[in-house]
């Protein structure tokens, strides 16, 4: 699920897709936040992104990033709480989740 096209259309197909099948958010999932930072949507946009995202039950969030990733989406969905999405935050949410490591996991024995 990216979003390549016009805003709605992902909404749409995120709610009427395959119900069994899940979507997994991950730190560099960033093309949204990227959009608004160039000008390509409105923050107004991101936020209605960050909402269905956030509330939407077919998408998991990678548990190696989840308290990162709930944060963004929870700031960037209710900017009446925290701030309003400019292009600031944007560039502050690009670089937090550009520089976030990828987790270690138990298979390379650490």
């Amino acid at each position: 699920m990216h979003w390549n096209g016009e805003l709605s259309e992902l909404i749409e197909a995120a709610r009427h897709g395959d119900p069994t099948a899940t979507v997994t958010l991950r730190h560099d999932h960033t093309a949204a936040v990227e959009k608004v930072a160039t000008g390509l949507a409105s923050p107004s946009e991101l936020i209605d992104w960050a909402q269905a995202v956030h509330f939407e039950d077919r998408v998991d969030i990678d548990e190696g990033h989840q308290d990162l990733l709930t944060q963004f989406l929870v700031e960037v969905s209710t900017p009446e709480l925290f701030e309003p999405v400019a292009l600031a935050v944007c560039q502050r949410w690009l670089h937090a989740l550009r520089a976030t490591p990828e987790p270690r996991t138990k298979a390379d024995g650490r």
